[in-house]
């Protein structure tokens, strides 16, 4: 399609849908370059509104800041806001409906995938959508490509055929060629680049590892991937590694861009022209919380989300912030300049690609698309791969309100048809935490300090 045609259905669609992309780009590209001060008074002044509404508007946020001896007219200076406690991904899966405002906009459910073990669905209002995708596009823009423009687009496909047939027409609609990185290999990194060296894309979008290996089979095929003419490639979901970006940007002979968000609360971070991961404090607070390894945790603010809010959110990610977080003025810049401050590395996403006990390899992201439709309906909370010495593959999952032993058997076969994996399913109570990064979905018994014996039971 034209992309721009492309542009106008696409900003027209959105309005329709009550989200008004256009006009919040509008303004956030406006905004991007205003003085740091300027910018925190807008952002303490939208952090304040969110506050009041959550506070009058939503029972559990009333109930449980009223325990805290805490009401809205206390937040007069930063350090008020830095002494409210942390919310926990439990909470929000335990008292979403209760988390509801009484006077909830509309909008639409986000649904993360589990990738950090923990599948999460949060309600977030048509403002709080339009400035995700506002978000998007405004650093799409910063290298030269736009919403529109044709690209690759190196992700997931989902498993169930409704779902497939929904993406296919989301494809067409967003202009892009999917790139499943779930099954690429030699043959369909051939294939892939045949397509998209006649069906030309301006950009390619996706997890790090995909478009790695795919940069790694292209090399090793020996075809021209700057033949593309890709003008960049931008990642996401994932740490992006140094190697990584080192190689996809010599096959492919471009900018390789990183960006940082979760479906809960937006875009959180990035990269500029300089490379530099900027947060979109319009639209965002970030915030940073050392945990009890020393590690400086996220903690993100969705600031239009008036219909869940999630406020001091601890998305599970670890950070290597720019100078001292813990100072009151933090605001970190590139050179001292204006505009956003920067995020730092995000060092909490892992993409390793996993090996099965077959020798195949597949992408770490795999096993979370099993567990995305569970997620949403509360029949799973937290899952693990557990392999054993001799093989065998345990799925352990801490269950959801929804859970019925029926869902035992739906678990074995998914796990079967994506993974091609026979396991045993077993529910426990919780699954201890261990070092300084996220929860692994996909680990070995060896590196559990205490290994369950084969054929334990729940």
């Amino acid at each position: 399609m034209n992309p721009l045609l492309n542009r106008v259905l696409y900003y027209a669609a959105q309005r329709y849908r009550g989200e008004n992309v256009d006009g919040t780009l509008r303004e956030l590209e406006a905004s991007q370059s205003w003085p740091p001060e300027r910018l925190r008074e807008l952002q303490w002044k939208r952090v304040r509104a969110l506050v009041d509404r959550a506070y009058r508007a939503s029972p559990w946020w009333q109930q449980h800041w009223k325990s805290l001896g805490f009401a809205p007219g206390d937040l007069k200076h930063e350090a008020d806001w830095r002494a409210l406690p942390p919310l926990a991904k439990a909470a929000v899966q335990e008292s979403a409906d209760a988390m509801h405002t009484s006077d909830a906009p509309s909008g639409l459910k986000a649904a993360t995938s589990g990738s950090s073990g923990t599948p999460v669905a949060v309600l977030r209002s048509h403002l709080s959508w339009a400035h995700a995708h506002a978000n998007v596009f405004r650093g799409w823009r910063w290298h030269g490509v736009d919403v529109g423009d044709p690209y690759a687009y190196f992700w997931g496909v989902p498993l169930a055929a409704d779902d497939r047939a929904t993406a296919e027409r989301k494809d067409r609609f967003f202009n892009r060629v999917r790139v499943s990185a779930f099954t690429l290999d030699a043959a369909l990194a051939r294939a892939a680049h045949t397509r998209l060296s006649s069906q030309r894309t301006r950009f390619a979008f996706g997890y790090p590892s995909a478009l790695t290996k795919f940069a790694q089979e292209l090399a090793d095929a020996g075809l021209d991937g700057r033949a593309l003419g890709w003008r960049c490639v931008i990642t996401s979901a994932e740490c992006l590694r140094d190697e990584q970006r080192e190689r996809i940007a010599d096959v492919f002979g471009c900018a390789v861009v990183d960006s940082y968000g979760c479906a809960e609360a937006g875009v959180a971070g990035f990269e500029d022209a300089g490379g530099h991961m900027r947060v979109p404090v319009e639209s965002v607070r970030v915030d940073y919380h050392r945990n009890e390894d020393g590690a400086w945790e996220l903690l993100l603010t969705d600031l239009h989300n008036f219909s869940q809010p999630l406020i001091r959110y601890r998305v599970g990610d670890l950070v290597d912030p720019v100078g001292d977080p813990a100072a009151l003025d933090y605001w970190p810049r590139p050179d001292g300049s204006s505009g956003l401050p920067v995020l730092g590395r995000v060092a909490g996403r892992a993409g390793d690609t996993l090996e099965l006990p077959d020798g195949r390899r597949m992408n770490a992201n795999l096993p979370s698309y099993v567990f995305k439709r569970h997620g949403k309906a509360g029949t799973v909370r937290e899952y693990q791969f557990v392999q054993f010495p001799a093989g065998r593959i345990e799925l352990r999952v801490v269950t959801g309100p929804a859970w019925t032993e029926a869902v035992r058997g739906e678990l074995v076969s998914e796990v079967q048809q994506v993974l091609g994996l026979q396991v045993d399913v077993q529910t426990v109570a919780r699954f201890e935490r261990r070092g300084r990064g996220k929860h692994r979905d996909f680990i070995k018994a060896a590196d559990l300090d205490t290994s369950p014996t084969e054929g334990a039971g729940e």
